[in-house]
């Protein structure tokens, strides 16, 4: 009796195993099916999609070129150095002449007009 009490309890095991293996790859098709419809879309969501893509292509361009901009205008700022008497003592870029540059580390800010910097220097 033993015997075929354990028979019968592998016997049950082995069926609910089968029947487990069975609703799990149910529920993994299901899933996959689901995905599936998911990534159809219509062709109104698609051109509104692009449509938004596309701005923020536009937008990302105007701020790269905004910012290649702001760049060009610091690299081509030129400074023009006054001394006391309002006589022009230097000018240029002070970050291509090391001179200039220690002379608007002295000199005192006065104005910026464009993309010129005007500084002097007191006694």
């Amino acid at each position: 009796m033993n015997n075929s009490n354990n028979n019968a309890k592998k016997s049950l095991s082995i069926i609910l195993g089968s029947m487990l293996a069975i609703v799990a790859l149910f529920q993994t098709s299901a899933a996959n099916s689901n995905e599936m419809k998911a990534d159809i879309i219509s062709a109104e969501e698609a051109t509104l999609l692009a449509e938004i893509d596309l701005m923020f292509l536009e937008e990302e361009m105007d701020l790269e070129e905004e910012i290649f901009f702001e760049e060009m205008e610091e690299i081509n700022n030129e400074v023009k150095v006054f001394n006391s008497n309002n006589e022009l003592i230097g000018e240029g870029d002070p970050m291509v002449n090391p001179i200039l540059s220690k002379l608007v580390n002295q000199a005192d800010y006065l104005s910026e007009v464009g993309s010129h910097k005007y500084y002097r220097i007191g006694e």
